[in-house]
């Protein structure tokens, strides 16, 4: 399986080997970083095997997290998707997203993860979709907003307390209006 959604200015894709180089650079990125819980470094190694995950996982569900490049360049600018968590009151399917500096405040986010909700929550088949945050990471919590996802409040994932969590159902959610064009 192999997805491939596009928007105005993002292509949003399962992700392949071609992809190495940039996703390591974001990763590894401390500043691009910083509001994802702690980890080890990523490496050649775990971007491999996380590739086969991602393909085991979108042949299995049909979702995973794919590369985002911007459409007019073909640039690897981040990288969008649905994946399981479970933890919490059960296994749930969170959207998570994160992007090179080059491309924040751009609207690529917003753009990406609408998209992607309508994606997972149409074809897909979700019944429902969250997202954590940060508090202080108030740009992906606006993201969240602007893509009609409704506050939660606070919880505690990935080990982290005082996360702010959204949602998004099927049954109440409706994409937000189209934003006026930007210029990249």
């Amino acid at each position: 399986m192999s997805t491939r959604i596009e928007t105005a200015r993002l292509v949003i894709l399962t992700f392949e080997a071609r992809d190495a180089d940039p996703w390591l650079a974001l990763m590894n990125d401390p500043e691009g970083t910083r509001y994802l819980p702690p980890g080890p470094a990523a490496t050649t190694e775990t971007f491999q095997a996380g590739l086969k995950a991602r393909h085991a996982m979108e042949r299995e569900t049909g979702h995973a997290m794919w590369a985002v490049d911007e459409r007019q360049t073909g640039t690897f600018i981040g990288q969008c998707g649905l994946r399981p968590v479970d933890e919490g009151a059960g296994p749930e399917i969170e959207m998570a997203y994160h992007y090179t500096r080059a491309s924040w405040n751009k609207g690529y986010g917003t753009e990406a993860v609408i998209a992607v909700l309508a994606h997972g929550l149409g074809p897909v088949g979700l019944d429902r979709v969250i997202a954590v945050a940060m508090a202080e990471n108030i740009g992906s919590w606006r993201v969240m907003e602007k893509a009609g996802m409704r506050d939660q409040g606070i919880a505690s994932y990935y080990g982290l307390a005082g996360l702010k969590k959204y949602v998004a159902e099927r049954d109440w959610r409706r994409p937000p209006p189209p934003a006026p064009a930007r210029s990249a």
